[in-house]
């Protein structure tokens, strides 16, 4: 029976990859649709695919704005383990 390998790859923080995906969407609906840099006020167009795009873009502002909020109240350091004697350590053990 062949082996499988199993690879790992470190994860990387979750909020960086959540805020990289969302700017990555941003650019592909703004790249099959530029109408979205009109100004909100304007009414939507009555094209389904425009419309659903202008909700996910809108959707995607508001995840943003939470993701913001979350990090003001994250805190910046996250507490340390066991053993992990960074610089600036008040008590290295």
């Amino acid at each position: 029976m062949p082996q499988t390998v199993k690879l790992t790859l470190p994860i990387p923080e979750p909020l960086a990859l959540l805020d990289a995906t969302l700017l990555f969407l941003i650019q592909v609906l703004l790249a099959q649709h530029p109408d979205l840099l009109t100004p909100p006020e304007e009414p939507a167009p009555r094209n389904p695919g425009p419309r659903a795009a202008r909700r996910i873009f809108e959707a995607v502002r508001e995840l943003h704005a939470a993701l913001d909020n979350y990090r003001a109240f994250v805190p910046a350091d996250p507490p340390r383990a066991l053993g992990d004697e960074r610089p600036g350590d008040d008590i290295p053990f």
